[in-house]
């Protein structure tokens, strides 16, 4: 099977925990968490001491010689350690990215408990599935039962079992065949995201916002307040912590599930898909609107759309949203429009229309020649990019 004609999907269940195989997970995060914090601080130590970085392959020799001298080493699996290495990798990669951008880079930091909820293993093309009927098998940790809500298809890649505020779960990522394309339907859409509505498309139609987080906001303020007056250390504190975490995966899953079946519903209907491309790091920086940006979660939903419609062999399109506001997507007359304005009326050719109804017919209209061929540079980006040039500018001088 070629690697172009496959794609990756990911299941999760929920498992039915026995105390040998809570126990058995449990040690192995810990295992896998040690390995991460030595292999951590021995990046930053080489560093400071003679200069030097130190990267995956060499990370990934050292396990193999500990084994020999630590207990706590040589009691884990060692693709569950190779794991660990793999993710903490990743962290300097997107720590040396964000650098590089001009972003807050955020240093990787040493995991505690509460911070370190997941170990995974690949499989191998030979190894048989590890899950059979209802009854999983993990490669040294044991043997659990799960709650089948589908069957799986294809060869399964990874294995992750992950602890939860509600739970243990296992995500079996699985390498399947690449679907059909869906029929076309010959028609498009701009989609022009919002606060006040979700999302509204140039056909007219409207998505309302949920506000999941805004509903749950009261509960979670009360929990919230309990945890604050409980000691530290006490069970009293662990169970208030568990129930305002509880709160925020609720909140969570209902977000995903609604971006989900929006996502679906656009695929089905439209061949070519276009959206805004928005700078999101740069607008939740707006601390009025802050919370209710990040409560809609346009970055999950637009990665979500993206893959579905790859899959379902549809046309996704980013466009760049500058002016999609202040443009009459009839004559294409420019004015200014506060955000105060939800009522667009044209000085030119007099169209009335909703605000976010007229740029959406602008995102639908912008074709190949407003696609945002790069990401739109960010505000902080561009100070040090130009703090950068001054300094340049002054040592050449």
């Amino acid at each position: 099977m070629a690697e172009q004609d496959t794609i990756t999907r990911t299941y999760e269940f929920k498992l039915r925990m026995n105390r040998a195989f809570k126990e058995a997970c449990e040690q192995t995060l810990d295992q896998a968490r040690f390995v991460y914090n030595c292999a951590l601080e021995h990046r930053i130590a080489r560093y400071l001491y003679a200069g030097q970085s130190v990267g995956l392959c060499e990370q990934s020799r050292q396990p193999t010689e500990a084994r020999k001298e630590l207990p706590e080493v040589c009691a884990g699996l060692r693709n569950i350690q190779q794991d660990a290495l793999e993710r903490l990798d990743e962290a300097f990669k997107g720590f040396f990215r964000r650098l590089r951008a001009g972003e807050v880079p955020g240093f990787p930091r040493f995991k505690a408990r509460e911070r370190y909820h997941t170990f995974s293993q690949k499989l191998e093309p030979q190894r048989a599935c590890p899950l059979k009927g209802d009854k999983l098998t993990v490669p040294g940790v044991g043997t659990v039962r799960v709650r089948l809500s589908r069957s799986i298809e294809g060869r399964v890649k990874q294995l992750r079992i992950t602890r939860r505020a509600d739970g243990w779960y296992v995500l079996l990522v699985c390498q399947i065949e690449k679907p059909e394309p869906l029929p076309p339907t010959g028609e498009t859409v701009g989609i022009d995201v919002g606060i006040r509505s979700f999302a509204t498309l140039s056909n007219g139609e409207t998505i309302d916002n949920p506000r999941h987080l805004a509903k749950a906001e009261e509960q979670l303020k009360r929990e919230q307040r309990r945890l604050s007056k409980k000691r530290k250390g006490s069970q009293h504190r662990k169970k208030a912590r568990q129930r305002v975490a509880l709160r925020h995966l609720t909140v969570s899953r209902g977000r995903k599930d609604f971006h989900h079946q929006e996502a679906r519903k656009i695929v089905n209907r439209f061949d070519t898909i276009r959206i805004e491309d928005l700078n999101i790091r740069g607008m939740v920086r707006n601390s009025k609107l802050a919370k209710a940006i990040s409560d809609v979660a346009w970055a999950q939903f637009f990665a979500l759309l993206k893959r579905k419609a790859e899959n379902a062999g549809r046309e996704f399109e980013r466009v760049n949203p500058r002016y999609s506001s202040q443009d009459c997507s009839r004559c294409g007359h420019r004015q200014k429009m506060p955000l105060a304005l939800r009522t667009f009326v044209c000085a030119e050719c007099g169209l009335v229309c909703d605000r976010d109804l007229n740029a959406a017919h602008n995102i639908n209209r912008a074709g190949p020649a407003r696609i945002a061929k790069t990401p739109v540079e960010s505000d902080g980006a561009r100070r040090n990019r130009n703090k950068r040039g001054k300094r340049l500018a002054v040592t050449i001088s």
